[in-house]
């Protein structure tokens, strides 16, 4: 997985970039196979936002509680800027948020996350 990440980068480098696809889904998928995540955590990709690269994480409160402690953007930021190419992406001007949404009491809440736009 990760080859086909750097493939995608060093491929996307060679685009002008008003024309470059921001490879979120990819890159959430990454995360999920490469990484050591929390219990009931998933990370998705949600698109672009107002000049945002909006990532949605998925937590189950209700099965893993004691997670909740965890903060989404901690772990954006240690995918993000963990990688050169993803680092390099955030620190020439790529501003990434990550969106919690919680399954709490049975009830779904979305809440806005905070940003990333330095390593």
């Amino acid at each position: 997985m990760r080859t086909i990440l750097v493939a995608l980068m060093i491929a996307g480098m060679s685009v002008p970039a008003a024309a470059q696809e921001f490879p979120g889904t990819l890159i959430a998928g990454y995360y999920m196979t490469e990484f050591s995540i929390p219990k009931g955590w998933t990370l998705s990709y949600k698109g672009e936002e107002q000049g945002q690269q909006v990532f949605i994480m998925d937590r189950d409160l209700d099965a893993h509680p004691q997670t909740s402690i965890l903060a989404p953007i901690e772990q954006v930021r240690r995918l993000m800027c963990g990688d050169e190419q993803l680092s390099g992406m955030v620190n020439g001007g790529t501003v990434v948020r990550v969106d919690a949404r919680d399954k709490r009491d049975g009830k779904t809440s979305l809440t806005r996350g905070p940003t990333l736009t330095r390593c």
